[in-house]
């Protein structure tokens, strides 16, 4: 076990570091951090800075790769706000002191980025989080190119290097090992393409308290990331999915609060067809590393409050997350990329175009000479007031009639037809921006007399058999595959 507080740093020993090490003089406030101890050093006048102190016999060249970083986003003269780094008295990028157990300890001193941090900010709107993810993008883009040895390095916050949280399933028991051990088995099976894809330096963090926001209460945007100590050579898509991680925490429905950061994302770093598939997994990867640690740190670091302070938020994004379909969090990643929903529409659209069907193959013992088309939108005069579509016998009864007054007439119900049918609250949710209710018919309906034998029109698998009981839900109901 660390000994925590023996190594700490006080703000009265930041002071004195700053002024013998950088001739800066101010007041000192401290800031969290994971392994640095870092404070807010506030000069008269300005802005001031933030001091980095770091652990006992820290490894100067990992250290000197954070700094040659910043150096390097400096160099670039892009737009992108970024932390400068600033030389000691004797033109030092990283210096050097020995503290009273006689430990040598690298300081750095960095410019301070303005604003409110991620967490601070409410509310977070799609606007907000679509500026993460171009800010996120951009750095992204101003790396490339970028390569230290430190770089590329066994780091257990890589997602890459994320299946080192299996050694410790043992922590955890119930629901909590389940969805852990689901998500840990989805990513192992994909891993092989997944490492192909392509890499860079990313900053690898942009968590709640790594981001900087605007200090405008209306249309905030994103100013920064900061804290690049995180920072590694892996695969692109994990940065992606780390932002997504943090930012999609305290929201309702997790897959909607993680478009516009995609978006924004791929509109200033181009994301690939091929990367899309595992941000799912990758997502929920981070997060298993964030509960893992927690648990680890538990009994390594338990005066360490910072360790543990994602810890409830990752767990309840993770369970929201374990029930989201990943080929549906996949198709909805690609639509925010601008790409068609799913990778096979062109081919589907290709075969459709030369294969037609007829509901005769449907229903070849009900014979017919076409359909009519039965309008339940919501301006249809035909299902009349709300108490009318409501009463089941009577919506009965005038189908009948309307079967009796087109007999050779197959009575349909449209596609994508937006119906105030749903007044269940079965079909209520309460999303990111409050109570959503469905409206959309995602189906197509046939009214037929009971027994009439339903045809499939392909050889498939019967996946659901079940009486689908309930109010305005579907009855009968059969499912192939």
């Amino acid at each position: 076990m660390i000994d925590y507080p023996a190594i700490k740093v006080t703000q009265d020993q930041a002071v004195k570091l700053a002024l013998e090490l950088f001739n800066i003089k101010g007041k000192a406030s401290a800031l969290p951090g994971e392994l640095d101890f870092n404070f807010r050093i506030k000069t008269k006048n300005e802005e001031g800075y933030i001091l980095k102190v770091s652990r006992p016999n820290e490894d100067e060249a990992y250290l000197d790769f954070q700094q040659k970083l910043l150096q390097h986003i400096e160099a670039k003269q892009t737009d992108i706000i970024a932390p400068k780094v600033i030389l000691d008295v004797n033109g030092a990028a990283i210096s050097e002191y020995v503290d009273i157990q006689g430990n040598s300890r690298k300081v750095r001193l960095l410019s301070w980025v303005s604003g409110r941090i991620w967490s601070s900010v409410n509310p977070q709107l799609n606007g907000l989080r679509t500026s993460l993810g171009e800010q996120c993008g951009k750095l992204t883009a101003a790396l490339q190119g970028f390569d230290h040895p430190k770089a590329s390095r066994d780091f257990e916050w890589d997602v890459a290097y994320s299946l080192w949280t299996k050694n410790h399933l043992d922590l955890f028991e119930g629901d909590n090992k389940e969805v852990i051990a689901y998500f840990q088995n989805s990513f192992e099976a994909t891993y092989k393409v997944y490492s192909e894809l392509r890499k860079s330096v990313v900053h690898n963090d942009a968590n709640d308290n790594n981001v900087i926001v605007s200090n405008e209460l209306v249309n905030p945007v994103v100013k920064a990331a900061i804290d690049y100590g995180d920072a590694i050579h892996t695969q692109i898509i994990n940065d992606l999915a780390i932002a997504c991680a943090y930012a999609i925490m305290h929201h309702n429905d997790s897959l909607q609060a993680a478009l516009p950061i995609v978006r924004g994302y791929h509109t200033t770093f181009p994301l690939l067809e091929s990367e899309l598939p595992h941000l799912y997994n990758a997502i929920a990867m981070r997060l298993i590393i964030t509960v893992t640690k927690s648990a680890l740190n538990k009994v390594r670091e338990p005066d360490n409050e910072y360790l543990l302070i994602s810890e409830k938020p990752a767990w309840e994004v993770l369970k929201k997350w374990r029930k989201i379909s990943p080929d549906f969090a996949h198709f909805s990643f690609r639509e925010a990329c601008g790409f068609e929903s799913h990778p096979n529409y062109e081919k589907f659209k290709a075969w459709a175009s030369i294969n037609s069907f007829t509901t005769q193959m449907l229903f070849p013992t009900r014979a017919t000479d076409g359909e009519l088309p039965l309008d339940l939108s919501v301006s249809s005069p035909w299902i009349g007031h709300h108490s009318e579509f409501n009463d089941l016998d009577l919506f009965q009864f005038k189908i009948n009639k309307l079967q009796k007054k087109n007999p050779t007439k197959l009575i349909a119900g449209g596609y994508l037809e937006p119906r105030p049918l749903y007044t269940s609250t079965a079909y209520d949710k309460i999303g990111n921006s409050g109570r959503e209710k469905r409206t959309i018919h995602l189906g197509i309906d046939y009214w037929l007399p009971a027994q009439t034998p339903v045809h499939t029109l392909f050889d498939g698998e019967v996946v659901i058999a079940v009486n689908d009981a309930g109010d305005k839900e579907y009855g009968g109901l059969v499912v192939l595959k």
